[in-house]
């Protein structure tokens, strides 16, 4: 796999159930419904990247413009078929999001992690060196918002200032 055979586009509709398909080929990401996904394609296309190789979609960014703080992207999930790991792809599809125009004025970047995630968040570290930006970490959902689900608590990451130039 190479830069150049791999296509970074905006999802469609139709894109919708292949991106669900490939989030449950990820783990240990969380499934939403497909419903969600059809929104993530649609309605926030303009923030959200889907990556294919040979056609078939190996990659994934979901996202979308805070709407309660101007200049800021929350990045709601990224996911790489291990087919397509190792290569950089989560890190393009994030940087090619923020280089449209879509997010002109974005100067900040929020994820979630959880604490046992290590893969995001090397890809995040690794991310906010490639911009020359500052990482920080501090809670956000904790167990108690999970209401005894065992689900782990999300950590609210922030990276800023961005360097990445909208197109």
């Amino acid at each position: 796999m190479t830069e150049d055979n791999v296509v970074l586009r905006e999802p469609t509709p139709e894109d919708g159930a292949r991106l669900h398909q490939l989030v449950r080929e990820c783990p240990p990401l969380d499934e939403n419904s497909l419903y969600c996904n059809l929104l993530q394609c649609s309605h926030f296309s303009r923030t959200c990247c889907v990556a294919e190789l040979d056609g078939r979609m190996v990659g994934y960014v979901t996202g979308y413009l805070h709407p309660k703080e101007e200049g800021v992207y929350f990045l709601w999930q990224v996911g790489v078929h291990e087919d397509a790991a190792g290569h950089g792809l989560g890190k393009r599809m994030i940087k090619e999001i923020l280089a449209r125009d879509s997010c002109r004025g974005v100067h900040t970047l929020h994820t979630t992690i959880t604490p046992s995630n290590e893969p995001s968040r090397g890809l995040f570290a690794s991310f906010a060196r490639s911009e020359g930006a500052e990482m920080t970490e501090e809670p956000f959902f904790t167990e108690k918002h999970f209401a005894g689900t065992g689900k782990e608590p999300e950590n609210l990451f922030r990276i800023r200032p961005l360097s990445t130039p909208a197109k």
